[in-house]
């Protein structure tokens, strides 16, 4: 009977994951909201983290993760010198398994890379556990309807932000609840249809990055985005205000609370731009030339400038979604070279202008610099190139709709070069 039940449980997985090799994984988060929890909720859900870290910390300190057993009710923890047995009362059987399964992989993970040579440490104790697997859907949680769900263990409906993002008739998979400067989020794991894949388009483009423009297309599109300095400015007073206040006081913890929050708004900014600006790249050009730009030399120049622009995060996105990403050398002189005779002449950092000695053109030096980048990774693809008479707008009616979409997207300005050194945004 046993064998038969077994036998049953693997031909159903079996055909699951054969049913997955034909779809599409995409993660939703969705958030709880604070505002409908109630007292007990609230306590329960801090108990759920505060004993996975429990928990956590226990895997740890046995001598062979392998055969711990997940039926374990409670953990001893270390308080200042001696130890305290403390029970596991809201931590489920099943979020106890996925806790120690999860473990019992990064430590696989761990021991793979040393086989190949990689240097690695072990994993730490934690302070803290910011998520706990959901393994089983419909019984560790489950969605109830549009707003709500369950998760095991807490008898009140949870009401969520952000379950419309689902596409209907998507399969529900695992999820993972996580806990995230002070809220609550459960990230959704679904699979749909696979959609079939559009052919390529069949236009190229150089991209030139930079520091005052951050991406100028060889096609006269040049793409500027500020992330906002009210953020910089609220990130200083934060600081500013930890700093004056007593270490690990509640006051402290609630300010270190706003200031993830603040880091956390300015890093998912910068991800929007990124993976909008390269949907963008992605849907419009076919071939897709850059430069091996040395960022970490720009960053000792510029600092922290760098690191809002997010061109790392853009380039390594491009290389991995784009058709055809071509990266030429980082010592090519795309600067320096003149886009339609091939002239070689130096230009200081405070030249915003290119003037050829020898075929008198007058451009914008980094679109100047982004034809040079088509041209060259187009020569590297074996594609017939020449140098052309650089016209900024050449149909004047895709740039327009270009410039409307990429002004559609928050923080970004997008500009068509009209003139010679000169950038005008879309009015």
């Amino acid at each position: 009977m046993i064998g038969s039940k077994n036998e049953a449980i693997k031909a159903s997985l079996k055909a699951t994951k054969a049913r997955r090799m034909h779809q599409s994984c995409r993660v939703f988060m969705v958030k709880l909201d604070k505002s409908h929890l109630n007292t007990e909720t609230l306590h329960h859900l801090r108990m759920l983290f505060l004993e996975a870290k429990w928990l956590y910390n226990h895997i740890l300190g046995q001598p062979n993760v392998f055969e711990m057993d997940y039926k374990l009710s409670a953990v001893p923890v270390k308080v200042k010198d001696t130890f305290e047995l403390r029970h596991l009362s809201q931590l489920s059987s099943h979020m106890k398994q996925s806790l120690i399964t999860r473990t019992r992989d990064n430590i696989r993970g761990l021991a793979r890379l040393k086989e190949h040579g990689r240097n690695i440490g072990s994993l730490k104790f934690k302070s803290r556990v910011d998520s706990i697997p959901l393994k089983q859907y419909g019984n560790t949680y489950r969605l109830l309807n549009a707003k709500y769900l369950r998760i095991q263990g807490i008898t009140q409906q949870l009401r969520v932000n952000g379950l419309a993002q689902i596409p209907r008739g998507s399969e529900l998979a695992n999820a993972t609840l996580i806990q995230r400067h002070g809220d609550y989020y459960v990230a959704i794991t679904t699979y749909q249809v696979k959609e079939q894949k559009t052919p390529p388009p069949d236009k190229t483009v150089g991209i030139d990055f930079g520091l005052k423009t951050q991406l100028t297309l060889s096609d006269g599109i040049a793409i500027r985005y500020s992330i906002l300095l009210s953020l910089s400015k609220r990130l200083r007073k934060l600081h500013q205000q930890l700093s004056r206040q007593q270490y690990r006081s509640n006051n402290w913890y609630h300010t270190r609370r706003q200031l993830e929050k603040a880091y956390a708004t300015l890093n998912n900014i910068k991800t929007d731009i990124k993976n909008k600006l390269v949907h963008y790249l992605q849907a419009t050009y076919g071939i897709v030339c850059y430069q091996d730009e040395n960022l970490k030399a720009w960053q000792r120049l510029w600092g922290s400038k760098i690191l809002s622009t997010a061109l790392g995060g853009i380039i390594r996105t491009l290389e991995t979604k784009v058709q055809t990403p071509i990266k030429v050398d980082r010592f090519f002189p795309s600067t320096k070279t003149c886009s339609r005779c091939g002239n070689i002449r130096e230009i200081g950092l405070d030249e915003r202008v290119y003037i050829c000695p020898v075929c008198r053109l007058v451009i914008d030096r980094d679109f100047n610099s982004s034809v040079n980048l088509e041209h060259e990774g187009l020569t590297q693809q074996v594609v017939p190139t020449g140098r052309r008479d650089v016209k900024p707008v050449e149909t004047e009616s895709s740039t327009m709709a270009s410039l409307e979409y990429l002004n559609g997207i928050p923080y970004v300005i997008a500009s068509s070069v009209v003139e010679a050194g000169s950038l005008t945004a879309l009015a």
